[in-house]
């Protein structure tokens, strides 16, 4: 308790204040909203009323029964109307205000004395509610009582435009917040969804209007709801020491946490077995074998059908076996591959399909045709650079030299200069076939139609 001493304007409206109380003192009950057997509410109803008749509100100023004590020791300041010093108590619901006249609970005191508080009211009854197990809920438009695990569905909503809290209401089911994951609460026996996107702490929100004698709050994740929320992380936000953002990535992480921990195949929000796991992500199915071996004690979550992390996982151990099922590379061709496992994988299927486009080329029927073919290969193999290089290198004769022309000219490289008139004309002659041949089209054909000309 902090003591502090009450400036005259202070101390006169606090002592005006405590006059209205005693002119009217029921209004420090809440509405019983239940018929209730041995109700308290009604109970301190007629003593208040016996009270007020007889003008003797002093009466309970010993009493055991400490909501009755209260007012008697509140009664206690109007003897000689002066309260130049005052206590502070820190509370649940902030800092609240008293004067102390007696041996009654402090906290019960600053409820009564604190009666048109639409909050503090409710230290009030703090015994009462431990005691006779009474739930109490209080807004500017609400001040209810009963001794059954229910709540108003109205008050719910009164207390949230109270609270400047924005919420959508459709038929009977309320939800505060729009996008993002949620939680589902529930309280005794009224249950809404907070979704993601509403910041605050909606348990802390609805507590500062109740004083209850449990915590009913029951408090479920719709993120990946096969796995169990963890009741810890839970208690934290009940506790008021986390937001609903905060609370939905903690549970997100420790479930994904807990399912790569438990083998579990999962993308976005649906788990699956292996083999449906291996069906979604679309691999190819000579590797579905290899792939379904190497994770089958290796748990996955996945926001969506991927397999790149799945081939990240596997590289740096199995990069050579996996490439080597799909697309029969050599050793050496798999250790030229660069990239991440998807880089890899693209490259490795393009170098299969040129080498499987070079395999299929005709054998030469002479010292130039192997030129042509060659040239023919590598550029199907390596590409534009490789195959410029390995034709400058390789060109022996003045027909190898207009084969080259031909292929620099269907390639977008016209470099007339470095050929001699008689080697461009053959090599235009050419051309006229080079230009399908280096798209791939009816190769072949196309070859056996130089055999006059190389």
């Amino acid at each position: 308790m902090i003591i502090k001493s009450n400036s005259k304007e202070s101390e006169k409206a606090f002592i005006e204040n405590i006059k209205t109380f005693f002119d009217k003192p029921e209004v420090l009950l809440p509405e019983c909203t239940d018929s209730c057997f041995m109700c308290p509410i009604k109970g301190y109803s007629k003593k208040i009323e016996k009270m007020k008749e007889s003008g003797n509100f002093g009466k309970y100023h010993n009493s055991a029964d400490q909501f009755l004590a209260g007012i008697s020791e509140t009664y206690k300041i109007l003897e000689n109307e002066r309260a130049p010093v005052m206590g502070m108590i820190k509370t649940n619901y902030g800092s609240v205000n008293y004067c102390k006249r007696g041996n009654a609970d402090e906290i019960v005191i600053s409820g009564v004395q604190n009666y048109d508080h639409d909050i503090y009211r409710l230290l009030a009854f703090t015994n009462v509610v431990r005691i006779k197990k009474l739930r109490v809920y209080s807004t500017k438009n609400y001040f209810t009582a009963t001794c059954r695990n229910k709540i108003d569905i109205n008050f719910i909503e009164d207390l949230l435009k109270e609270e400047n809290v924005p919420y959508n209401m459709n038929d009977n089911n309320l939800a505060i917040g729009n996008s993002g994951n949620k939680i589902t609460v529930q309280v005794y026996d009224h249950t809404f969804d907070v979704f993601e996107d509403f910041d605050g702490n909606i348990v802390h929100i609805m507590l500062k209007h109740m004083l209850l004698p449990d915590m009913p709050f029951i408090i479920k994740s719709d993120f990946m709801d096969f796995v169990p929320d963890n009741q810890e992380i839970i208690n934290e936000f009940i506790q008021k020491r986390l937001t609903t953002k905060q609370l939905l990535a903690r549970i997100r992480k420790d479930k994904i946490n807990y399912a790569i921990k438990n083998n579990y195949y999962v993308i976005g929000s649906q788990r699956y077995t292996l083999d449906e796991f291996l069906n979604k992500l679309e691999f190819d199915e000579k590797l579905k074998p290899f792939i379904g071996e190497k994770i089958t004690s290796k748990g996955f979550v996945l926001d969506l059908p991927s397999q790149r992390k799945i081939l990240e996982y596997l590289f740096p151990q199995y990069k050579t076996e996996i490439v080597k099922i799909l697309y029969n590379l050599s050793d050496a061709e798999i250790k030229s591959l660069k990239g991440n496992p998807l880089e890899v994988m693209e490259n490795a299927k393009l170098l299969s399909s040129k080498k499987s486009l070079a395999s299929k080329i005709m054998d030469p029927w002479s010292e130039n045709s192997k030129y042509l073919i060659d040239l023919l290969t590598d550029y199907f193999n390596y590409g534009k650079s490789d195959s410029i290089n390995f034709g400058r290198k390789n060109m022996h004769n003045d027909i190898e030299k207009s084969i080259y022309y031909a292929f620099l000219r269907a390639i977008g490289n016209d470099e007339e200069w470095l050929f001699s008139e008689n080697q461009i004309l053959l090599g235009k002659r050419i051309y006229e076939y080079m230009e399908e041949m280096i798209k791939n089209e009816n190769v072949n054909e196309r070859l056996k139609k130089l055999k006059g000309l190389i």
